[in-house]
């Protein structure tokens, strides 16, 4: 076996790249985890098997129609081919919708709670990400922003990097952005399965899942360094997004957690 730094490895002439394993491996621990963690409400493992299924081709298209979405003045104009689009080009951001879209229909399509649902996937969703992302790492995209010489927590790619046409800086130190979001993202996955089996109240899991990550992601947008993002207002498509999902969860945690005590200090009166 070959080992190729960073970009992948060779078995019986056969090349894999890190990145598609370990998207894939996201994928499927995900699912695995979502289905050891169903016996709280009582959801069947096939039933959680088949729903994962739907999250998964939902996530797949979101996070593709997305990112065409994100650089469509750029396909216009041929700056970017349509053909390195197919097959390359994820947002996450889409994929959370789509892959939400795919549960609802699961939940549909199985006659399940879908708040019961939601709260059984949400501690997967960043521990599969987590490994995405240092598939991104490995893959070369979603780079940090350049470091001056000589700085000590900065990775730095090798000049042939450049083939894959990430448009990443190759051969300059660079904040490890995707491994930072990574590590973050598994210390949420732990907090979430507290949560989730210490927690009496449904939709804690989840809101604090969208909360938690919009703030990482909205943070972390501003070393980036990779500008092909869509931009708006002096903010990136993802962060724009972040912000509505800071919001929106914002409040119904607080909905959670306030009003409750508010009835109960009222009635004591």
């Amino acid at each position: 076996m070959e080992l190729h730094i960073y970009a992948g490895f060779t078995v019986l002439g056969k090349e894999f790249s890190n990145y598609s394993l370990l998207m894939m491996a996201g994928l499927i621990s995900g699912a695995a985890l979502a289905i050891l963690r169903g016996k709280k409400y009582g959801i069947l493992k096939v039933d959680l098997l088949l729903a994962s299924i739907c999250a998964a081709i939902g996530g797949i298209v979101g996070a593709k129609l997305l990112a065409i979405i994100t650089v469509l003045p750029q396909l216009i104009s041929g700056e970017i081919k349509w053909l390195d689009l197919v097959f390359g080009g994820f947002v996450f951001y889409g994929g959370l919708i789509g892959g939400v879209g795919g549960l609802l229909l699961g939940a549909k399509l199985l006659k399940l709670k879908v708040l019961d649902l939601f709260d059984t996937f949400a501690p997967s969703v960043p521990f599969g990400h987590a490994l995405g992302r240092i598939g991104c790492f490995f893959g070369g995209c979603c780079y940090g922003m350049e470091l001056p010489a000589g700085s000590t927590f900065s990775l730095i790619y090798p000049k042939w990097y450049a083939q894959y046409g990430t448009g990443i800086p190759t051969g300059v130190p660079l904040l490890p952005v995707p491994l930072i979001e990574a590590g973050l993202l598994f210390i949420l996955y732990a907090v979430l399965e507290v949560l989730f089996h210490f927690t009496k109240k449904k939709g804690v899991s989840l809101f604090t899942y969208v909360f938690a990550y919009g703030v990482i992601r909205f943070v972390l947008e501003f070393f980036r360094g990779d500008t092909i993002r869509g931009v708006g207002g002096g903010l990136s498509t993802s962060q724009w997004i972040s912000l509505a999902l800071i919001v929106g969860a914002g409040v119904l945690l607080a909905l959670m957690y306030f009003l409750p005590r508010r009835k109960k200090k009222e009635n004591n009166v």
